[in-house]
């Protein structure tokens, strides 16, 4: 196993006031998931179980997605610069591993941290599994896309890490571009489509290619088409089946390795 992995994992243990983040963060979804059974109780005489915990489910794996997007990118965008800011870079790399064992440590580490966290989410899953509503393999399989996108901002920030010699830099060029996939493009594809539709009827290459450039990638995507399925809609994204999931991933793997790529190009530029 890489030395630097459990090194970072031995160093976030001994932090004490680290631990105070999982109850923080299991507070959020409790109460986000005791509102939505609320919501799906009140004024109901006789209570579809179903449904309450689809919504339940949805709600946890939903809050997950949320949780792994926005710390994923946080935890690892700092690992290289920090190295270069506290002078501890030469005997990093100078150690027997190469760069891409330090870049994996390194990535493995952060997204080790992120998937921990993402872990207190699974009774909420599971208590909604109990009650019904969706698959036990639709939870799950959205639980795996959950740590697959996260490990793929991970990559991303962990290649801005690299990529800049400032920790504030590069935590600057993740957040960005965390933003431009998370909230930017959707909003370009949704005005991309009614621009489309504006000028006449779109056809289906049309809308599938814009669909494909700016949604059917993001961090959520797969999920939603997951959970809706499961759930019983018939057409979702323009009814594009199953690759719906497997674009997103591909397109996931792909950008996992540019950023990994970054890494050890950062690594290798200073030393080799």
């Amino acid at each position: 196993m890489n030395a630097l992995f459990w090194l970072d994992l031995r160093v976030r243990v001994r932090e004490r006031r680290l631990w105070g983040m999982p109850l923080f963060f299991l507070m959020m979804p409790l109460l986000i998931v005791l509102l939505a059974m609320a919501t799906a109780l009140k004024g109901q005489e006789r209570v579809n179980p179903g449904e309450v915990g689809m919504l339940v489910a949805m709600c946890a794996i939903f809050c997950q997605a949320g949780l792994l997007m926005i710390l994923s990118p946080l935890a690892a965008a700092q690992r290289i610069s920090q190295e270069r800011e506290q002078r501890t870079y030469a005997a990093l790399v100078n150690s027997p591993l190469g760069p891409g064992a330090i870049a994996r440590g390194k990535l493995l580490g952060a997204w080790a941290f992120t998937m921990w966290l993402g872990v207190l989410t699974l009774p909420f899953v599971l208590v909604a599994t109990l009650w019904g509503g969706l698959a036990t393999w639709v939870t799950l399989a959205c639980f795996g896309l959950n740590l697959l996108a996260g490990l793929a901002l991970s990559s991303l920030a962990l290649g801005m890490s690299g990529l800049f010699g400032r920790s504030l830099s590069a935590y600057l060029a993740s957040g960005a571009l965390l933003f431009l996939w998370g909230l930017a493009l959707p909003m370009i594809g949704g005005l991309s489509l009614g621009l489309l539709e504006s000028g006449g009827e779109p056809t289906l290459g049309q809308v599938r290619a814009v669909l494909g450039a700016t949604i059917l990638h993001h961090p959520m995507a797969p999920q939603i088409w997951m959970t809706m399925r499961g759930s019983g809609v018939a057409v979702t994204f323009m009814d594009c089946g199953a690759w719906v999931p497997i674009f997103g991933v591909g397109v996931w793997l792909a950008l996992m390795g540019v950023g990994f790529w970054l890494a050890v190009r950062g690594l290798r530029r200073e030393v080799y």
